[in-house]
């Protein structure tokens, strides 16, 4: 027996531009932290940093998406996603140029995202590091690039 949900206008709005951003506006911040609560908790493992608020989270982001670049060879392409209505979760494969290294940053990558009135209201980033040691290297420099603009990982889930 499948189990039957609601989605909301608002949440189907919001899983559209969520969507249009991943694929064609990846490094426009601003449009991606209008889809964002006020109050939203965003928690990135490895290394399970994680950001409480949109300051926060904004600070990181604009640092993160300001990093890296996309072009035909090196995109964000989604692979798979599904909702409850409540809960998205989006598996997609990041291929990207950092900008300052003039290297090729290649990962697997599942965002499960929780959705109040058409806003993200938590976020929690999954990156698989396996294939790449640069990649596990720059997310557990966080508490370095961010300067200390996150809490430290508790273990525990937000």
């Amino acid at each position: 027996m499948t189990k039957q949900f609601t989605l909301s206008d608002a949440n189907e709005r919001l899983i559209k531009e969520y969507l249009d951003i991943a694929v064609n506006a990846s490094e426009d911040f601003e449009r991606f932290l209008k889809i964002l609560t006020d109050d939203c908790v965003y928690r990135i493992t490895p290394p399970g940093r994680v950001f409480k608020g949109k300051d926060q989270l904004s600070a990181f982001v604009k640092k993160a998406m300001g990093s890296r670049t996309h072009n035909t060879g090196s995109k964000i392409e989604i692979r798979n996603w599904f909702t409850d209505g409540e809960n998205l979760c989006v598996e997609y494969f990041h291929g990207a140029l950092a900008t300052r290294l003039h290297i090729k940053i290649r990962e697997n990558v599942c965002f499960v995202f929780h959705m109040r009135d058409g806003k993200f209201d938590r976020l929690h980033e999954y990156v698989d590091t396996s294939g790449s040691v640069l990649v596990g290297f720059g997310l557990n420099m966080l508490p370095l690039i961010t300067k200390g603009e996150s809490s430290k990982p508790t273990g525990k889930e937000e």
